[in-house]
């Protein structure tokens, strides 16, 4: 039985909790389990993203979808979960919640879709009076979308959500994209034979600039030469924040800094990283990301993207690029 378990704390803090899944993919005839915590769950964009992308895949392979635990999922709710499931979901009450600030779960079919979703960014998340998080903001969610699109190979396209956290110190937005399609290591391995020895390998390639190739138009060009998944890596480490990579029985996670005053270092090869995690997983199909950028921390973001791009050097070398 196909069946998707979610967790008090689905979050990119407690990544591994969620992203492990033992059965999400069962091939069989019966309906699929979708089950909350009993008491609460908090999920953040990458939970969010997984899950309506795993709906899809259910309904595409004819299973019916039962939920569980719906007690209290009005944020789900709220972010348009239940209806890329084709759940009915009707909350006896409405709790009171902060107006905005959230990209509500998105389906992506195809790249000239991109580009009126990242439109919709400023008004959706109320980054109009804060220009370069928003150019941030923008760049990565771009990046994101068109790195899965373009080696999902999924019917389903990909689903992407957000969200401006600003209830708490460090302000920060979240990011994730999700699909469920041939995944990294299968996209890969037509170009580089390597990707296929393993997911894990698949993913460290994947992040590295200069292998994943360009795609022209407005959101991937021949200037990013296969760097967006390093670059959207660096901006998260930069401002502080987490970035997440997970396609079929690997994942990948590169951990917060310390403090805002913590010297940042960036490795071209991600498992050079001293401040990564990176778990085996029971199988996820298809590829989900992630990230998060502490807003506060870009004062100016053209040159913070300057800054890093020129410094990207061949996918051959070792090199360490170090913030100042």
């Amino acid at each position: 039985m196909a069946k998707l378990t979610v967790p008090n704390s689905a979050t990119l803090h407690q990544f591994k909790g969620f992203v492990d899944q033992p059965a999400a993919f069962a091939d069989d005839a019966g309906p699929a389990i979708l089950e909350f915590h009993p008491n609460w769950a908090h999920m953040e964009p990458l939970a969010l993203s997984m899950i309506a992308a795993w709906g899809a895949w259910c309904r595409r392979h004819g299973k019916r979808i039962e939920p569980r635990n719906l007690a209290r999922m009005q944020y789900a709710a709220r972010m348009k979960l239940f209806e890329h499931l084709e759940v009915d979901y009707h909350p006896k009450q409405v709790e009171h919640e902060e107006a905005g600030r959230f990209l509500p779960i998105t389906r992506i079919l195809r790249r000239e879709h991109i580009g009126p979703v990242i439109g919709d960014v400023s008004a959706l998340l109320h980054l109009d009076d804060d220009p370069e998080s928003l150019a941030a903001v923008q760049y990565c969610a771009s990046e994101l979308l068109r790195n899965v699109l373009e080696h999902s190979g999924s019917p389903d396209g990909a689903f992407v959500c957000a969200h401006r956290f600003t209830d708490a110190e460090p302000h920060r937005v979240s990011i994730a994209v999700a699909d469920c399609g041939q995944g990294i290591s299968a996209h890969l391995s037509r170009v580089h034979p390597e990707a296929s020895e393993s997911d894990t390998v698949a993913l460290g390639l994947a992040m590295r600039p200069g292998v994943t190739g360009a795609v022209p138009g407005p959101y991937g060009t021949s200037d990013n030469a296969g760097a967006g998944l390093f670059i959207t890596r660096s901006i998260a480490k930069g401002t502080g924040g987490y970035f997440a990579l997970l396609s079929g029985h690997a994942a990948f996670r590169q951990r917060r800094s310390r403090s805002a005053e913590d010297e940042v270092t960036l490795f071209v090869d991600p498992y050079d990283d001293p401040r990564h995690d990176k778990y085996p997983l029971r199988g996820w199909q298809g590829t989900a990301v992630a990230l998060e950028i502490r807003t506060e921390r870009i004062a100016d973001y053209g040159g913070f993207f300057e800054w890093i791009f020129k410094r990207i050097p061949s996918r051959k070398t070792k090199t360490k690029i170090r913030f100042t």
